[in-house]
This record gives structure tokens, sequence and C-alpha cells, in this order.
């Protein structure tokens, strides 16, 4: 349904006649008609987009869907024949740590919706007139997204990181010129303003505008409208939990478990008031603009693993397009990428870490096996966590490379057939071996091979759950080597209560 609703390029926003380009002397005369936006996506079915790349924060998905069709609604809404009424622009903070998916949220709605997207980081600008970037070169850089298309970028959104870096000491002593400042510099972007394309301070735009003058006789002052610019702002806020905890009254005793501090941490940001973010050194203005704040949670192992594997951005597929481009197959076992969430929870920096540990265990794998003949290879756990002699091994054996490849794929036919019949099967280490053996002289893949061999054990062994509620069995090497008696004596035996 939502796939109906994108098309190729979004939800399919339909713009009005650009009324945002005004000239100081010439005043727009004429004005054509408002198009349509054709916005009609429905809050769970953006969630439901961003499920496919997103692993948990569900709270943040929610809140950001049902903010952005609000705002795109009611945008609609000023372009068509209702008008605009009274609204509230609902610009969002998010607060969390690094890496658990802050800026990916707004970058994948703002692909969702098809509008310009900028991410810039706080810390970069200063109030205008020092030294420092301008907040209003935010908005011109929207422009710059959205290839000049002025009515494009007046729809679009900004994402503005390290904002709690901006908060004013309260012990300042003199102008603080790139905290308060700059709130104050954003506060006035957030209301309704024009900001002029050309900034004043811009060598550039003042050469430009010399010529323009000696051309035209005239300058044309091109500025763009703010309204309906959408902001979210997000940040870590680790001091916030110090001033919400001492509201509460509330103290820690002791030390506390990893986990438990954790939790502890986000549960206090969920509790923070305005009051709180004034007292962290926000101006009351400033937060009263930004209405909607969500907390996102920590990512742990098991989120980590879920990233890998389920992510349709998921860093695995990163590096088995980058090994293709050399014609090398690369396959990531399911017990490597719990390997991989493992080590990376210890980086502590979210989904980041995922493409850190990647990285080291990977890396010498992109610079020596395109020279080599190796085409495809394994990611096992003994590779994540001992590169460089798994490396070894492969050069030296590249029989051990189709070995892996065989444990792959016996370890994918089990979970075949318990997917397919809810019984398991576990072939043992015997059993593996001489079926490796015999593969390798045979030259057939393995699921081939052990359909052939087990064809009658899908009923066989369902028959067997009935009689006896037996859900497990093991494959051993006398079973490979006559299937057909080995099952007919389960059977057997499973009548009698054996």
């Amino acid at each position: 349904m939502i796939k109906e609703k994108l098309g190729a390029k979004g939800v399919g926003f339909v713009f009005p006649q650009p009324d945002a380009l005004k000239t100081s002397e010439e005043p727009v005369k004429e004005k054509k008609p408002p198009r349509e936006i054709k916005f009609d996506l429905k809050p769970k079915e953006v969630k439901a987009f961003l499920d496919r790349f997103v692993i948990q924060q569900d709270e943040a998905k929610k809140v950001l869907a049902i903010a952005v069709c609000d705002h795109y609604h009611h945008v609609a809404s000023c372009l068509g024949k209702e008008g605009c009424g009274n609204y509230a622009k609902q610009n969002v903070l998010l607060m969390g740590p690094t890496g658990v998916g802050k800026t990916y949220l707004i970058r994948t709605i703002a692909t969702l919706i098809g509008v310009p997207f900028i991410k810039a980081d706080a810390t970069k600008f200063s109030e205008t007139g020092y030294v420092g970037g301008d907040v209003e070169d935010l908005i011109r850089d929207l422009v710059h997204k959205a290839d000049g298309d002025i009515t494009l970028a007046q729809y679009g959104i900004i994402y503005l990181d390290e904002v709690d870096k901006i908060a004013a000491p309260s012990n300042l002593m003199g102008r603080d010129v790139s905290g308060q400042g700059v709130q104050r510099g954003l506060l006035k972007l957030m209301e309704e303003t024009e900001i002029a394309l050309k900034s004043s301070s811009d060598l550039t735009s003042q050469i430009q505008a010399v010529m323009e003058f000696q051309a035209k006789g005239k300058i044309e002052r091109k500025t763009i409208n703010t309204r309906h610019v959408l902001f979210i702002m997000s940040g870590a806020f680790d001091g916030l939990t110090e001033i919400v905890k001492k509201r509460m009254q509330m103290r820690s005793i002791g030390f506390l478990e990893p986990l438990q501090a954790m939790d502890q941490h986000v549960q206090m940001q969920r509790h923070g008031t305005t009051q709180d973010f004034i007292k962290f050194g926000f101006d009351p203005e400033f937060v009263a603009r930004l209405p909607v704040r969500v907390v996102l949670n920590d990512l742990w192992e098991e989120d980590l693993y879920k990233i890998l594997k389920t992510s349709e951005d998921s860093v695995v597929k990163q590096y088995v397009g980058d090994f293709k481009a050399y014609g090398i197959d690369v396959v990531f076992s399911d017990e490597s990428l719990w390997a991989i969430a493992k080590k990376a929870a210890l980086e502590k920096t979210g989904a980041r870490g995922l493409f850190t540990i990647c990285e080291k265990a990977l890396r010498d794998y992109k610079y020596e096996l395109p020279s080599t003949g190796v085409r495809r290879f394994v990611v096992t756990p003994a590779l994540i966590e001992n590169p460089i002699e798994e490396l070894q091994r492969m050069l030296q054996d590249p029989a051990y490379i189709d070995q892996e490849f065989m444990t792959l794929q016996i370890q994918s036919f089990e979970k075949e057939f318990e997917n397919k019949f809810q019984v398991k099967i576990h072939f043992i280490e015997d059993a593996c071996a001489w079926m490796k053996e015999v593969l390798s002289k045979e030259g057939t893949t393995v699921e081939e091979w052990c359909r052939e061999k087990l064809k009658n054990y899908e009923y066989g062994l369902v028959l067997i759950r009935q009689n006896s509620g037996k859900e497990i069995f093991e494959i051993t090497k006398e079973v490979l080597e006559n299937p057909q008696a080995a099952l007919d004596g389960w059977i057997r035996d499973s009548y009698f209560g054996r």
C-alpha cells in the first residue's frame, strides 16, 4: 500500500508556483493559483516504512510519524481551499546517545516524503556578526539541496544535531555568542520569517549583487519563508538526567549495574519538563518551539544483531556489495552476526560500532583476496575473533573455504527443515565430517544431497512427533549411511513407547 503511494520519487508532492521570490523594488504582480499537495500517508504507514530500516525505537517512530503527518497535512491544507487557520508547528526534539538512530530516522522520513533534508551540527554556529556559521545558512543550504527550487525547499526538513551543546552556561560572564545567541537565531527561523537567499556578509554574494546592479540598475532580493520548514533537533542531554533526578528527589544508592544505570538515564530524560530544560541552559521561548520531545533507547546486543539481520540498510549488505565488485561472494553466518553484535555492544557507540567491528575484521580481506583466486568465503565467529589467522588459513588451504561453505549450508538445511515441519534435526559432528567428504567427491550441493538422503524424513519425523512428542532428532553418520533403516527403527520405537 505504501509503495503504491510512494511511486518512483516519494509521496507525490505537487508544489505551488513560487510566491517566495520577491523584489525589493518590484513586487510580484501576478500569482498563479497554488497547486494541491498530495500527501495522504497515515502515521501507521510512515512507521511501517521506518520499521524496514530502523530497529527498535518504536516510541520515537510513532512520535515522528504523527508529527510529520500532521505537519504535511497542514501544509496541504494551507495550499488548498481550506486555508491555514490556527496551527502550532510540531518541531521535534530527540534525545539519546550516539548511534541509536536519530539521524537515520530523520533521513529516512525525508526520503519517504520526498522533501529536501539538511543535517548540521549546532556547535558550528555562532551569533550573527561573530566568527562561525550563521544559522540562516541552514535555510540557504536547504535551497541548495533542492537544486534552487525555493518552493520545494520551503517545505523541507532541517535536522540539527548536538543541540544540547548550545545550552547557555548559568555562570557565564559576558555575552554568550555560541549559546543564547544561536538559540535566538534558531528561534527566529522556527517562527515565520523571510530569509534572504544571498547573505550580506558573503563576499561572493556581494560581488554578484554589484554585477547585477551594473547590468540591470537594480538588485533583485530573493527570499524564502520558513513557515513550513520542519525543524527536528537532537542531542545526548547527559546533564539533564541529574537535573530531573534532583527535582524528583531521587538518588542512586551504591553502584548500579550497567543495564540498570542506562535504563535509569532514559527514564529520567523521559520525565524532563520545560523547567528542567530551562535549568539545563535553554531559553524558555526556544524550548517552547520544540513541543514534541522523545527519548530514544540505548541499543543492546540483541538490537544490534537485528540491525545486521533484518535492516534493509544493514552494513552486511554493504560488505557483500564491496566484495561482489571484485567478483567475490561473501556470506555471513548467523553466528558471525551475533559475534559482531557482541563486540559492537562493547564499543558503546550504538549502530556505528557495527561498522567499526566489520572494518577491523574484514580490512585485510578486502586488500588481499581481490588479488587471489579466492572467489567466495564465509564470515564465521572465528573470522571475527581472529581475522588474520583465518585469512592465512584460507590462503594456504583453499579447500578450507569449501568446508566452511558446506558447514553453512548444513546449518541452513537444518533451519529450513525446522521452519517447514516444526521438527528439529541436528547433524552431529561425525555426520557433518562424513557428509563434507562425500560431497567434495560428488560435487553436489548440501541441499540436493540431504533432500535425496532424507526424502522420507519429512513425514516420518512428523509421525514420530505425534506418537511420542519428540521434537529434536540427531542425525549421525550411521543414519546417513542407511537413512531408511534408521527412520523405520525410529517409527517402530515410537509406537512401542521407546
